[in-house]
């Protein structure tokens, strides 16, 4: 246990800069998110904001567009700016095919010569994956809430911890899902063929999730996408966390880090 939490040191020790760049990055772009809905607020052009949308837009984000067009509402749509989407996928591709990376420099072999089981290599990097999701959302919390006690006009009413919990939970177990697809093809390809594979289902499924909402055929695969049951603008709008998808979620990264033990067992590393 000793040699892989050293194990898991190092490589967070390796991730630390890429992390906290990341994470004071995400934060203070939430303020700055917090800064312009309470000066849009003040100035009450949410209505004209709202007009300038094109039709296509609404018809993919749905009927609960308009709950994003209050202060509350810009304020909970972190967890739903594909920016931010793409930043949590992205990280979760970089440390979910990490085993390939140290396959291929050879570093796997200079951890397995001591007697370290090689199944470790997969459970450093769930664990690692875990932390950075949750140091990520830790830093989004601080933005806001700085931003909020900061920036908020008198008149203006804070998200509640609920539906900022339920907006956390639901993001951070999309990113778990689509480490669990990294993980897997990280344990069994070179980290290029991994990384961009794992790029271009993500990319996929994204383009499914939203064209579904404005071509029906789509709507026949659509729960092919992690991203179908990823739904912060329901969330926003009121509607209950609905734990069957997130249960989904759940067993896609379980799927994914399951194959990777398996993969990674038989896998030579020498190559």
């Amino acid at each position: 246990m000793r040699r892989a939490f050293l194990l898991f040191k190092l490589s967070f020790r390796r991730a630390r800069l890429l992390l906290g760049a990341t994470g004071v990055l995400l934060a203070f772009f939430q303020m700055f998110r917090i800064l312009v809905a309470s000066e849009v607020h003040r100035s009450g052009q949410f209505q004209q904001i709202s007009a300038l949308i094109p039709p296509f837009i609404r018809d993919i984000i749905g009927p609960s567009f308009t709950s994003f067009l209050t202060f509350h509402g810009l304020v909970c749509a972190v967890y739903a700016d594909t920016a931010f989407i793409i930043i949590f996928v992205a990280l979760a591709i970089t440390i979910g095919t990490l085993p390939a990376s140290e396959i291929e420099s050879g570093f796997a072999d200079l951890v397995l010569a001591r007697p370290v089981p090689r199944h470790w290599l997969i459970t450093r990097t769930i664990a690692l994956i875990i932390v950075t999701v949750v140091l990520m959302h830790l830093m989004i919390i601080l933005g806001t809430l700085a931003g909020l006690a900061a920036f908020t006009p008198r008149d203006a009413v804070w998200p509640s911890a609920r539906i900022i919990g339920s907006l956390a939970l639901n993001l951070a177990l999309l990113a778990l899902a689509w480490s669990g697809v990294a993980l897997a093809f990280g344990a069994a390809c070179r980290r290029g063929v991994a990384a961009s594979a794992t790029s271009l289902i993500a990319f996929a499924a994204l383009i499914v999730d939203w064209g579904h909402r404005v071509w029906a055929p789509l709507g026949h695969v659509v729960w092919l996408s992690p991203f179908y049951y990823f739904e912060p603008y329901e969330l926003v709008a009121g509607t209950p966390l609905r734990w069957s998808k997130l249960l989904v979620l759940a067993g896609i990264a379980l799927a994914g880090w399951l194959a990777a033990y398996g993969i990674i067992q038989r896998r030579d590393i020498a190559r």
